[in-house]
């Protein structure tokens, strides 16, 4: 938004082709400042399709695939467990909405849960208020295990089923980037402190994870929180059997991101029937002149890659479309 500006507005025309036949639509992403005189301003968002408004950001986000790497994303590997967690949520829920809406709903149950677990807690050092009995309109503990459970094992379904199916595809390309034979896992480290396999079903994590709240109930009452569920999952990256968050080189780690985003991007095409955009940004620097012919391949695979790069040169062995961007110009 520019300084002085009371809006701005991003827009795209797209054009589907899930089905067999062309769908344009315009999606339209903007801002707006309301109150802008007042102490009290604020920014609000505004989502369209076709010049129809949407509430949901889940329904806007759908619309058009779009699979992006950017060098901050060697955080995936490198950073916190919540970095992977939010890839985790974003990448699934652009291909399958319903995530979206289960992991809103966890999280709605799981703050009732732990504000229900902080006031006992508390109760429980200060020698006041029976464990059992409701808290002052919090509900009990058994009403909040139930959501947990019901929406928590949806989510911990999704993601066992999400990484079940990009496993091998990211092998695959990590080989295709690397010219190695390491081959290059992603494994499930779920919050219920179980092994995915076997575990796929709803029903399955359902009953994983009730038991887990059960072996954590002391604990949980202790420390005024919720010790397990699918808010404490993480991914291990492992390269042969190194773990790469632990012990991977910049390069190493940074071959592993490229490949996973060209893995998801692959993944994306399968699910939706619809051709992922491949972004690349700045993904060709840091590469040797190999890896950054076969990365080019890969990208060329793809309906529409776009990459930026500061010297032409790292281009050279293909034939783009090139845009010069010179004083914002």
């Amino acid at each position: 938004m520019r300084w002085n500006e009371r809006d701005t507005r991003l827009a795209a025309e797209i054009t589907l082709s899930a089905g067999g036949r062309a769908d344009d639509r315009v999606l339209e992403l903007g801002w707006r400042v309301e109150n802008v005189d007042n102490p009290r301003a604020s920014v609000q968002r505004d989502l369209r399709i076709s010049g129809v408004p949407q509430s949901a950001l889940s329904s806007w986000l759908g619309q058009m695939q779009v699979v992006a790497f950017f060098p901050h994303d060697l955080a995936i590997i490198a950073g916190e467990p919540d970095g992977r967690r939010r890839f985790l949520n974003l990448e699934l829920g652009k291909s399958r909405p319903a995530h979206f809406a289960d992991m809103a709903r966890y999280r709605r149950a799981l703050q009732q849960r732990n504000a229900l677990l902080k006031h006992l807690s508390e109760s429980r050092f200060r020698g006041r208020a029976p464990l059992g009995n409701a808290a002052e309109g919090l509900g009990t503990l058994g009403e909040w295990n139930k959501q947990v459970v019901t929406y928590g094992a949806r989510v911990l379904s999704q993601r066992a089923s999400f990484l079940s199916e990009l496993a091998p595809i990211l092998a695959t390309t990590h080989r295709e980037l690397s010219g190695r034979d390491e081959e290059l896992n992603i494994e499930y480290s779920s919050g219920v402190n179980v092994s995915a396999r076997g575990a796929e079903v709803v029903e399955g994590w359902s009953g994983l994870f009730s038991q887990s709240l059960e072996r954590n109930h002391e604990n949980d009452l202790r420390r005024g929180t919720t010790l397990s569920g699918p808010h404490r999952d993480d991914l291990i990256f492992r390269l042969g059997e190194m773990d790469l968050r632990r012990y991977g080189s910049q390069g190493q780690q940074r071959l592993a991101v490229l490949a996973l985003k060209v893995a998801l991007a692959r993944w994306v095409a399968v699910v939706t029937n619809e051709p992922p955009i491949l972004l690349l940004d700045d993904a060709l620097s840091e590469l040797d002149a190999t890896r950054r012919k076969r990365l080019l391949e890969q990208a060329n695979g793809f309906a529409q890659s776009v990459l930026t790069a500061t010297d032409l040169k790292l281009l050279e062995d293909t034939a783009p479309t090139v845009f010069r961007v010179e004083s914002g110009k």
